[in-house]
């Protein structure tokens, strides 16, 4: 399955000379992408020995991933190949290789003949030293799992402007199980919850506890399975400390792991004061509704949470700059921010047939509106979400 917003942005990219970097969380379609993009270099008439593709997570380079080791399978590879022209070199899950950094850009800084691209599952691999040897030379993109309009391609279903009961049929099942692609593409329901397990357990492991070297994975996966089961609620790390008993700085270790992953995302209080920002809970949110489920963060309790979750997803994947917003009276789920411009607002409701909730709601966004000085308010509901998840901008 062709995930044609992202191959329409990256295709172009192959005529540049710039690396170009796929992050995101462990399952989102990354290396499905960069597979597809080597599909369409063949047949569009590049020479399968012009294509050097290396995943760094097979077992064969689990000890040997090092600069050297990189250094010495690409000679090796213009050794046997003799590649004539331009070469692809993609390079999966390459943060595992140490410093490979250094020999990308060697090969940029030489302006040899060669277009790389490189995946890696956490927010770090393109931080800090490495962001400062590549700078002026990558082009980046965050893989997703499926947003919604995505997940009804999977699904073979046409949107039409019009909610139908298939439309919020195949909504119920995005919100239960996600939009990881093969979750999505895998028709048994048992078989769905087992496959999120089985990612949720690798990420935590692999991405979390080895990249980490954490010794007490207890208290990692005692803090996981608290913020999942409080998703779209406040926190403070002194709240937390107090609740389950950890020391705080373990606590804000823990959170910047969960973040680097991009299995959790957090909110903060919106604040023209940086200071009093800070000082403020933050909301916490998860990257993919199906794997907070099969966590155990239970739908028919807190579909009203997993909704809100979904928008938060919808607004992330948007590239929006995102906050939460409350005072005594009333509270706002989303504030939408451009640079120093507030753009619009959002609450989410499962449902407002209940007239005290809907009160309630439309006096939190109307609070919302005049405290932000922002013109566009939105209360988005179950029956209401299709509309949202699917408008164009």
């Amino acid at each position: 399955m062709r995930r044609e917003a992202y191959l329409k942005k990256l295709l172009p990219w192959l005529k540049s000379p710039e690396i170009v970097a796929l992050t995101g969380i462990r399952r989102s379609g990354k290396s499905t992408l960069l597979l597809q993009i080597i599909d369409h270099l063949l047949r569009g008439g590049v020479s399968k020995e012009n294509i050097l593709y290396i995943n760094f997570e097979e077992p064969i380079f689990e000890t040997k991933a090092s600069l050297s080791f990189l250094q010495e399978v690409y000679q090796t590879y213009l050794e046997h190949f003799n590649p004539r022209g331009r070469i692809y070199l993609f390079l999966d899950e390459v943060q595992l290789a140490k410093k490979w950094e250094r020999f990308a850009v060697s090969l940029y800084d030489r302006k040899d003949p060669v277009k790389i691209f490189v995946t890696g599952s956490s927010v770090k691999f393109l931080q800090n030293d490495v962001s400062t040897l590549l700078s002026g030379r990558y082009l980046s993109e965050i893989i997703y799992p499926l947003n919604f309009a995505e997940f009804l391609d999977f699904n073979k279903v046409k949107y039409h402007g019009i909610t139908t009961t298939e439309i919020t049929h195949f909504l119920l099942e995005y919100l239960n199980y996600g939009g990881f692609p093969r979750v999505v593409l895998e028709k048994d329901k048992e078989q769905k919850t087992k496959l999120l397990q089985e990612y949720y357990n690798t990420i935590v492991e692999r991405d979390i506890i080895f990249r980490h070297k954490l010794d007490n994975d207890r208290s990692v996966k005692e803090l996981l399975l608290y913020l999942f089961a409080n998703l779209g609620n406040l926190f403070s790390t002194y709240s937390l400390e107090k609740t389950l008993g950890m020391p705080a700085e373990n606590i804000r270790r823990y959170l910047s792991f969960f973040e680097e992953a991009f299995l959790l995302g957090s909110v903060d209080f919106f604040s023209y004061k940086i200071t009093q920002q800070i000082r403020q809970p933050k909301k916490i949110y998860c990257a993919d509704t199906g794997l907070a489920n099969a966590v155990g963060f239970r739908f028919s309790e807190n579909r009203g949470r997993l909704l809100e979750n979904l928008v938060y997803n919808h607004l992330r994947q948007k590239n929006k700059q995102i906050y939460y917003w409350k005072n005594e009276a009333a509270e706002v789920d989303f504030v939408v921010r451009r640079g120093y411009k507030t753009e619009e607002i959002y609450n989410v409701s499962w449902e407002t047939e209940d007239t005290a909730t809907k009160l309630w709601e439309e006096k939190a966004l109307q609070e919302g509106k005049k405290a932000l000085a922002v013109k566009k308010a939105f209360l988005i509901t179950f029956p209401s979400a299709p509309e949202f998840l699917l408008r164009k901008n």
